[in-house]
């Protein structure tokens, strides 16, 4: 054969090697991008759980709020009845309408608050398109490496008869030795 025991054994241990190698970056891959996946679904939960809570806090004490404005409303109406005093009735629509525009800016920044959690820099679907797409591209040099290591295994597959048994033969011929047998057919059958 054309490769000796001890060459084919150290090309198999470098081919080894190789597909620890692989293995190995696979793992980094997909490790260092899974944490990235991780870390992106991780701050959009957090973002989303803090507006939303937020959110709600404030909506309730707008509530709260609204309904303490119109208990203020109607008992300024029944004052006026009894009065007729129109200044304080002034006065009164005044400072609520003070709070109300108050009110209205609080909720825009609620809303402002919601719209970046219904449209984020990065939503989850983003997260995992990126992580899919970076696993695509990761791929590519897996396979680049695969292919190494089905080259080197090719590379070390001799399955061609070894040059020294054709120098053989052609030398017996060479020298005729191959006419003492006589019957050539039967010895290659065997």
């Amino acid at each position: 054969m054309s490769r000796s025991y001890k060459s084919a054994k150290s090309s198999l241990k470098e081919t080894n090697t190789l597909v620890e190698s692989l293995s190995e970056t696979i793992k980094n891959d997909f490790k260092k991008n899974l944490s990235g996946l991780e870390e992106a679904l991780s701050q959009r939960m957090t973002n989303a759980e803090n507006a939303i809570l937020e959110s709600s806090k404030a909506r309730e004490a707008m509530v709260a709020g609204i309904g303490s404005m119109k208990k203020s409303v109607e008992k300024a109406q029944r004052r006026f009845s009894k009065t007729n005093n129109l200044d304080e009735l002034r006065t009164t629509m005044i400072d609520l309408f003070t709070d109300i525009n108050r009110l209205k800016q609080a909720n825009e920044r609620i809303s402002s608050d919601i719209s970046l959690v219904l449209h984020p820099n990065m939503s989850a679907v983003e997260a995992i398109e990126r992580f899919a797409s970076d696993l695509q591209r990761f791929a590519g040099t897996w396979e680049r490496i695969a292919r190494d290591i089905d080259q080197s295994i090719t590379d070390l597959c001799d399955d061609q008869t070894p040059s020294e048994l054709i120098d053989l033969e052609n030398y017996i011929s060479g020298q005729g030795f191959d006419k003492l047998v006589e019957d050539k057919s039967n010895i290659e059958s065997e």
